[in-house]
C-alpha cells in the first residue's frame, strides 16, 4: 500500500493467509536489505485516533496553488512531503482500525471507526492522486517526476477522480464486508431428535458415540447448507456490486478487473488455465498421498501441541538467526515491540495476516489460533510477510510487491524452515514435514480450484447460489477432491473460505506462489541449504516493480507457471517424499502399535485388516506372534473359501456354526476344541479341504514332512517353510500357527482364488 495503491481502497493492506527447545546458535550474517526506520513504541502504545481530513484536503489546494509558481518548487516539495506523511498516517489509522475489527468484529465502536476511516481514506487517497496529477502538469512538475518511476508518472498523469457512483460502490462494498464479518462469526446449527447441534456438538457426540458416523455426516451437511444459504446471499450481493465496479472501469468482468488492476498480475485469467490443468493432473496425486499420510499420523504429539501465543515464537527464534541475521532482526523487532496478536480469543475472526502500520514502520502479525500444528506453520508463513514488510520502505512513493510475489515470501520461508524440523520435533519431524508439504501442495490444488470457481462466478451473468454450488462440486471432482460417484448434486463448503468474500480473485495467488516457492526447496535439495536461503533472500529483495515470472527468471530460475515446470516438480516431490510408497506402512502403524511396516507380514496384515477380515485388540495391538484358535481358523478359512457366515448353534460357542459346517463338508473328521491353538499342519489340511485341493504326488519340499496336501499348498506358494543356514527347508507342522502366519496364508489364498476366478471369467 504505497504508491499506486493510494488510489485503490487498500486492497493490499493485508497479506492474508492460509519439542525440545534449541540452544542459541551463531547467527549467520546476511546483507540483502537496506535499513529502514522503525518506531520504538510497542503496539499497545500506538493509539487509534480519528483524523479530520478537512485540513488535509485544504492543504492540497494550497500546494496546488503554490505549484503554479516554478520558483516555489522547494516549498512545494517540503509541504508535499509533510502532506504525504499525513496521508500515510490516515492510512495507518485505517490499518489499525482493521486490526481492531479483526480482534472484535462485534464491537460497534470499532466497526464505526473502521467505516469512518475507510471513507476518509478513500476520499483523501483519491484527492492525493489528483494532486500528484496536477503537480506533474504544473511548473514544478520536474520535481514531482523525479519522485516517480516512468510507469507511475504515466499512471498519475492520466488519473481520473473517483465519481460519486464509484465512491458509493466502495462504501457499499465496505458495508457488505462488515455484514459478512458478523455473519461469519455466527454459529450455525440444526435440530435433531429434540437437540440443537452445531459443528462442535456434532463432533463431540460422534466421539462420545451418541451419534453414528452416517448421522453425524448428515448433520454436518445440513449445518454447512445453512451457512451456505446465509453467507451465499451476502456473496451474491457482493458479486453483483463488483461486476458493477468492473463495468465502470470498462472491464468485461470483475475477474479481469481484479487480475489487472487490483493485483497487477503478469498473467490473465485465460493464461493461467494451462497452469491449473497441469496442477490438477500432476500435483493432485502427490497432495492426496501427503494428505493421507497426515491423516494417519493425526494422533502424533506434534499435532496435539498448543503453539498459540509465544510458544511457537520461542521455538523458532533460535533457528531464524541460523538462517539470516536479517530475518532474526525482523523477528526480534516483532517480539520486542509486541507487534503481534497470536493468542486465542472468542471475539477474534478466524484468519491470519500480516499488515503494516506505515507511519511507524511497524509490521503487525495477527492470527486466531486453531489449537493445531497449523498455528506453528502459520507463524513461519506470516514471518515471511513480516520480514518483507520490515525491510520495505514506507514512504508514499515506495513501490509494493504484487500479491503473487508476496506469497512466495511466506511459502518459501515455510519450505526452507523444514531444515530445522528434526531439531525441533525429533521423531515427529517426518509427520510435521508431511503436514507442511500437504498444506503447500494442497494450496496449489485448492488455489487453482478456487481460482477457476471465481472465474466461473464472474463470467456467468446473474449467477445463482445453486449454480455456484454445482460448479464447486464439479471442480472438486475435477481436482480429485470428491468422488465422482458420491451422488451429490451440490457442494457448499466454499463459503468457509474468507478470501471469496474479503479478497475476491486472490486465491489463485496461493497456487502460483507455492509453485514458485518450491524453487527454493529444489535448490536446497540439489545445491545445499545456505545457497537456497540466499536465493530466497535475493528474491525477497528483488525490485517490487518486477512481476512474479520476471522475478524468478531474473535469478536464473525456471518460470513456475509453465506446465513443464509443474510436471518436473511433481516428479521431484514424488521421488524425494515417497508419500505413496510410505502410505501402506503408515496405515499399518496407525492401526497397530506392535506391527512394524518393515516386518515380513506387514503387507498381509494391512490388506486383511483394511478389508475387515481381521482385526486387532482393544489396546491397539495386533499380537502377530499370538496363536490362532481352531474356532478362529475355521471361520477364516471357510469365509475365505467363499462360504457364508454361520450363526452359533443353540447352546454352542460363537464358532460352533463353523464347526458344524466343516463337519457337514467333511473337512473335519470329528469335533475339536474350538479354543485350542491350531497347528500349522492342521491349518494346511483344513485349508486344502475347504478349497477342494487335491494332494500332490511330487516330492515334499520340506525335510521334516511328507504330506501331499502340504506339498500342494507349497506348490501354489500359499505355504512356505523355514530355511536354515545350511539351506535345509523345514515346515514345522507341529508348531502352533501364529496370527502373522495366518494372515500370510489367507492373503495368498485369496490372491489365488481371485486369479482362478478371473481365468474362469475370461474363458466364459
Amino acid at each position: 500500500m504505497k504508491k499506486r495503491a493510494l488510489s485503490l481502497i487498500l486492497v493490499l493492506a493485508l497479506s492474508l493467509s492460509l519439542c525440545p527447545w534449541a540452544m542459541a546458535a551463531e547467527t549467520r550474517e546476511t546483507d540483502f536489505f537496506e535499513d529502514q526506520p522503525h518506531t520504538e513504541l510497542t503496539f499497545s502504545e500506538i493509539e487509534y485516533r480519528r483524523i479530520d481530513t478537512a485540513p488535509i484536503l485544504e492543504e492540497m489546494d494550497s500546494i496546488r496553488a503554490l505549484a503554479a509558481d516554478e520558483n516555489q518548487a522547494e516549498a512545494v516539495a517540503q509541504r508535499f512531503q509533510a502532506l504525504a506523511d499525513q496521508v500515510m498516517e490516515l492510512l495507518t489509522m485505517y490499518t489499525l482500525s482493521n486490526i481492531l475489527v479483526y480482534q472484535d468484529a462485534a464491537n460497534s465502536a470499532y466497526v464505526e471507526e473502521n467505516t469512518y476511516t475507510h471513507s476518509a481514506y478513500l476520499e483523501t487517497a483519491d484527492a492525493f492522486s489528483l494532486l500528484i496529477r496536477d503537480l506533474l502538469a504544473s511548473p514544478c512538475g520536474a520535481w514531482m517526476r523525479q519522485q516517480l518511476s516512468q510507469a507511475d508518472a504515466d499512471y498519475y498523469s492520466t488519473y481520473q477522480a473517483m465519481t460519486s457512483e464509484e465512491m458509493a460502490r466502495a462504501q457499499e462494498e465496505q458495508s457488505l464486508l462488515q455484514e459478512y464479518q458478523l455473519a461469519s462469526l455466527r454459529s450455525y446449527a440444526v435440530n435433531y431428535q429434540g437437540r440443537t447441534y452445531d459443528e462442535n456438538a456434532v463432533y463431540t457426540a460422534l466421539a462420545e458415540g451418541s451419534l453414528d458416523a452416517e448421522t453425524a455426516d448428515g448433520l454436518l451437511t445440513e449445518i454447512v447448507q445453512a451457512q451456505n444459504a446465509a453467507l451465499g446471499e451476502i456473496y451474491l450481493r457482493m458479486v453483483r456490486l463488483r461486476q458493477e465496479i468492473a463495468a465502470a472501469a470498462e472491464y468485461e468482468n470483475y475477474g479481469d478487473y481484479a487480475y489487472d488492476t487490483v493485483y497487477t498480475r503478469d498473467y490473465t485469467q485465460e493464461e493461467i488455465l494451462p497452469f491449473c490443468r497441469a496442477v490438477a493432473a500432476n500435483i493432485t496425486p502427490v497432495s492426496n498421498s501427503l494428505a493421507a499420510l497426515v491423516s494417519l499420523s493425526a494422533s502424533d504429539k506434534v499435532f496435539t501441541t498448543d503453539y498459540s501465543g509465544d510458544t511457537a515464537i520461542d521455538m523458532i527464534q533460535p533457528y531464524i538467526g541460523q538462517m539470516s541475521s536479517e530475518l532474526a532482526e525482523a523477528l526480534d523487532y516483532m517480539v520486542d515491540h509486541q507487534m503481534y496478536d497470536l493468542a486465542y480469543s472468542d471475539s477474534k475472526q478466524g484468519v491470519g495476516f500480516t499488515t503494516m502500520l506505515y507511519s511507524y514502520g511497524a509490521p503487525f502479525m495477527f492470527n486466531q489460533p486453531t489449537g493445531s500444528f497449523y498455528d506453528f506453520s502459520t507463524l513461519v508463513h506470516e514471518l515471511g510477510h513480516y520480514n518483507n514488510y520490515y525491510w520495505d520502505g514506507t514512504d508514499w512513493n515506495d513501490a509494493a510487491d504484487n500479491i503473487d510475489t508476496s506469497e512466495v515470501h511466506s511459502q518459501g520461508l515455510e519450505l526452507l524452515f523444514t531444515h530445522y524440523y528434526s531439531s525441533l520435533f525429533g521423531t515427529s519431524a517426518q509427520a510435521a514435514q508431511d503436514y507442511l508439504m500437504a498444506n503447500l501442495t494442497g494450496a496449489m490444488v485448492q488455489g487453482c480450484l478456487i481460482g477457476e470457481l471465481e472465474q466461473y462466478v464472474y463470467a456467468t451473468e446473474n449467477v445463482t447460489l445453486q449454480q455456484i454450488n454445482q460448479k464447486y462440486l464439479e471442480l472438486l471432482r475435477a481436482y480429485g477432491m470428491a468422488d465422482v460417484n458420491d451422488g451429490r448434486t451440490e457442494a457448499y463448503g466454499w463459503v468457509q473460505i474468507p478470501h471469496m468474500f474479503q479478497s475476491p480473485c486472490y486465491y489463485i495467488s496461493y497456487a502460483v506462489s507455492a509453485a514458485g516457492a518450491f524453487s527454493f526447496w529444489r535448490t536446497a535439495q540439489s545445491e545445499g541449504f545456505e545457497g537456497a536461503v540466499d536465493q530466497y533472500l535475493s528474491f525477497v529483495a528483488s525490485p517490487a516493480e518486477r512481476g512474479l515470472q520476471e522475478s524468478f527468471t531474473a535469478l536464473g530460475l525456471p518460470n513456475p507457471l509453465e506446465a513443464s515446470y509443474i510436471q518436473t516438480l511433481a516428479q521431484e516431490l514424488t521421488g524425494a517424499l515417497n508419500a505413496e510408497g510410505r502410505l501402506p506402512g503408515a496405515a499399518l502403524e496407525a492401526m497397530y502399535s506392535d506391527v512394524s511396516a518393515e516386518s515380513w507380514y506387514a503387507e498381509y496384515v494391512l490388506a486383511l485388516s483394511s478389508a475387515g477380515i481381521l482385526a486387532g485388540y482393544e489396546d491397539g495391538t495386533f499380537r502377530p506372534n499370538g496363536s490362532v484358535t481352531w474356532g478362529e481358523a475355521l471361520k477364516l478359512v471357510l469365509l475365505t473359501a467363499g462360504y457364508e457366515e454361520q450363526s452359533p448353534l443353540e447352546g454352542g460357542t460363537w464358532a460352533s456354526g463353523y464347526q458344524a459346517l466343516a463337519l457337514e463338508l467333511g473337512i473335519l473328521d470329528g469335533e475339536v476344541d474350538l479354543n485350542a491353538a491350531i497347528t500349522r499342519q492342521e491349518l494346511a489340511l483344513l485349508l486344502a479341504g475347504a478349497i477342494g485341493l487335491a494332494p500332490s504326488n511330487s516330492p515334499s519340499p520340506f525335510a521334516d514332512i511328507d504330506n501331499g496336501y502340504v506339498t500342494a499348498l507349497s506348490e501354489l506358494h500359499i505355504l512356505t517353510g523355514y530355511t536354515a543356514e545350511d539351506g535345509t527347508v523345514t515346515f514345522n507342522g507341529a508348531g502352533v500357527l501364529k496370527r502373522s502366519e495366518m494372515c500370510a496364508v489367507l492373503y495368498r489364498t485369496l490372491e489365488l482364488l481371485a486369479a482362478l476366478a478371473e481365468v474362469a471369467d475370461s474363458a466364459a
